[in-house]
């Protein structure tokens, strides 16, 4: 029993692996020859709050990863090619795209997975016998697409229906029904793994194997989100100040979509399961349509109030302040020698 545990979770951890590596290939590949449109998109974009959230909601749905994509604005912002008030707008587009690219990885549920994985074949074929650049660049974003859904069949390979892992799973969303538990849970597990995508591409697997139900399902996509802050804000550590404020809009974001939903969801999860289970009764799609659902619905609610969001910010993360002549000079290591004092003001300066 524990070497069938065991080796099933050696399963698990390399289908999550394997996905890692597609996600990164495939998002590296089209970030190498898109950062520059990107850029320039993000430049000429202006204040308008619509485009920018548009721009954020397609550069995500193309590039497969919402961390991608914030960290990029929050190194444009640094650069001071952004201002933080246009980047709001981009990172609620960015969280809202997550939602839709997460509709494709529900498709790993079905046969036309194998025609996705079959693409790491034709890319490492045409690979193989081409040295145009622009062939090599497409057989690259098959061979990263197709490893994609190569992660999710290991993955799912790894919870066979009388396996140990299937019941360990079923144990523990047996037990763990609290909300604000469930939420802990998926926040700590995408904090781990790092990627949203990847958590999500497990819960969409044990969704696909009847493990979890709605209800657990509400209050893990929450946690998710959640989660997902934790690379932007480790980005943007040494960043600019209004860098980090963009990072802080990131998670002032996502705390929303908590804030917002949970006091709706909570007392009256019983309605609100029933009517999603009719309206969408299988759980592999129930996961990005509710993600959509919530993000959606979170942004066009904050998006009008992007300015005072921004002006939050300021108040969160104040400017440091610039030192003084004689601050500086009383920095000094002893101040009382006058050559070493005046040493360092010039440093300083």
């Amino acid at each position: 029993m524990f070497l069938e545990m065991f080796y099933a979770v050696l399963l698990l951890l390399t289908g999550i692996g394997v996905f890692l590596v597609g996600i990164i290939k495939f998002s590296n590949i089209l970030q190498s020859g898109s950062n520059d449109h990107l850029k320039l998109i993000f430049q000429k974009m202006g204040d308008n709050r619509l485009i920018g959230f548009g721009v954020g909601t397609a550069a995500t749905t193309i590039i497969q990863s919402s961390t991608a994509t914030t960290v990029i604005v929050v190194s444009l912002v640094n650069a001071s090619i952004l201002t933080l008030y246009q980047s709001a707008a981009v990172i609620f587009g960015a969280n809202v795209g997550t939602a839709v690219s997460n509709m494709l990885l529900s498709l790993s549920a079905f046969r036309i997975k194998y025609l996705f994985m079959s693409l790491v074949f034709f890319g490492a074929f045409a690979k193989m016998f081409t040295a145009s650049k622009s062939i090599n660049k497409i057989a690259d974003v098959c061979i990263g697409f197709g490893i994609i859904f190569v992660g999710l069949e290991l993955m799912g390979t790894a919870f066979p229906a009388d396996g140990p892992l299937s019941q360990a799973f079923t144990d523990l969303f047996k037990s763990v029904t609290f909300p604000l538990l469930l939420i802990l849970l998926a926040f700590v597990l995408t904090a781990i793994i790092n990627s949203s995508s990847a958590t999500i591409a497990i819960f969409i697997t044990l969704a696909a194997k009847g493990l979890i139900d709605f209800h657990s399902i509400m209050y893990l996509v929450l946690g998710v989100r959640l989660g997902t802050t934790v690379t932007t804000l480790i980005s943007s550590i040494s960043a600019s100040q209004d860098a980090k404020r963009s990072a802080l809009i990131h998670l002032m974001f996502n705390i929303a979509v908590a804030v917002i939903w949970l006091p709706i969801l909570w007392p009256f999860q019983e309605t609100i399961t029933d009517a999603f289970n009719d309206v969408v009764p299988d759980p592999v799609w129930q996961i990005p349509i509710f993600t959509l659902i919530v993000t959606l619905l979170t942004a066009i609610l904050v998006l009008p109030f992007v300015r005072p969001i921004c002006k939050l910010t300021h108040k969160i993360i104040r400017e440091k302040p610039i030192p003084t002549a004689v601050e500086i000079v009383m920095e000094a290591e002893r101040p009382d020698e006058q050559g070493e004092a005046f040493q360092h003001f010039s440093d300083k300066f």
